[in-house]
């Protein structure tokens, strides 16, 4: 195994700069997660470390070995794709071995290897079929043995469950985290779904326009975002967000007059700063409490024992959601009080920037 170093990384396409000096450190064995939104460079950084384009700027390291200029078979690589990209007229069993057979490994060595593959991911009985005859969470497997039998330095996965249905993808999720357990190799994963990203990454890389926007744990993400786009890619439903004003009394006063109370921050907020605040929907309170607010709804997804309700906002075009157990008394139309406890609450510059808070809030 080994880890991953890309320093400096840009790709142009023609006079589009798509990879803008993105540099990433991945640890030996750490399982490493891209999110970011359709057409950021994703996918496009995790070829570029495959080899498979060339960058215009900057270097890969695998382990001590600088592989910027190295052919893909060279780099000790083995890729994923989301189109699983099976030989139709080979069976399991070939296509599994087809790396090995190329590169003239001892029929032995690749008849143990392919065996090991089919254990690990429980596809033994699948070995003679052909792909046609397989389900795609099976060819999936397979494409995952088809990497795992080459047992690369270094596993890069590019949207391998997007093509699977709702309920597949759930129990794929915990074999790729059962299988990282497993082999221990380091894992370079893109996604554009951010609930893959939270449940699988050591840690997440958030991608914008070709730039890093932050990096860390999961949790960490979620609960101290740097800025309104990380704050606001990372959960289901998204983080609302409140224009406001600070007043006098260091409360952020927001449409209709009302006021909110703020956490403590780093530096004390002047009178008359413009900042957004940022609510979870988990952490909006239903019941009457102190800066309450009166909240109609527009609409409630009702989700077995919880409930995503959506009310009429306040001073944003966008509504805000509630998420809250159902117990099947609320009503659209309905104006209840819905409070914003001030130890839940992000708050943004104007230019998106993550306010920090005093340090222990």
């Amino acid at each position: 195994m080994a880890g991953l170093s890309i320093a400096g990384a840009r790709k142009n396409f023609g006079e589009t700069e798509v990879l803008k000096g993105v540099s990433i450190d991945v640890a030996d064995g750490e399982f490493a997660v891209i999110v970011g939104p359709s057409g950021c460079g994703k996918s496009t950084l995790l070829r570029s470390v495959a080899g498979l384009e060339e960058l215009t700027g900057g270097t890969i390291r695998i382990g001590e070995r600088d592989v910027t200029d190295l052919q893909p078979s060279e780099r000790g690589v083995a890729m994923v794709f989301q189109s699983y990209a099976l030989y139709p007229h080979l069976s399991v069993r070939d296509n599994m071995a087809f790396a090995l057979r190329i590169a003239k490994a001892d029929i032995a060595a690749i008849d143990a290897a392919v065996a090991r593959a089919a254990a690990i991911l429980g596809i033994e009985a699948l070995l003679d079929r052909k792909p046609a005859a397989l389900s795609g969470g099976q060819r999936q497997r397979v494409a995952i043995g088809r990497a795992i039998v080459r047992q690369p330095q270094l596993f890069l996965f590019d949207e391998p469950l997007s093509n699977l249905d709702a309920d597949l993808r759930v129990r794929m999720r915990y074999e790729f985290a059962e299988l990282h357990r497993q082999l221990g190799t380091t894992t370079l994963y893109v996604t554009h779904d951010q609930v893959e990203a939270m449940t699988l990454a050591d840690r997440i890389i958030v991608l914008r326009d070709g730039q890093i926007e932050q990096v860390g744990a999961p949790r960490d993400l979620y609960t101290r975002p740097a800025n309104r786009f990380v704050a606001r890619f990372l959960g289901t439903p998204r983080m609302n967000f409140l224009d406001a004003t600070v007043d006098g009394d260091g409360r952020g006063r927001i449409g209709g007059g009302h006021a909110l109370a703020l956490p403590a921050t780093e530096q004390p907020l002047a009178p008359g700063t413009r900042i957004a605040i940022g609510v979870r929907p988990e952490d909006m309170a239903i019941g009457n409490a102190p800066d309450a607010l009166s909240l109609t709804i527009t609409f409630v997804e009702r989700l077995g024992g919880t409930a995503t309700i959506h009310f009429r906002s306040i001073d944003a075009d966008e509504p805000l959601a509630c998420q809250s157990r159902d117990d099947g008394t609320l009503r659209e139309g309905e104006t209840i009080p819905v409070s914003l406890p001030p130890a839940c609450l992000h708050l943004f510059d104007i230019d998106g920037q993550a306010i920090a808070r005093k340090a222990g809030e």
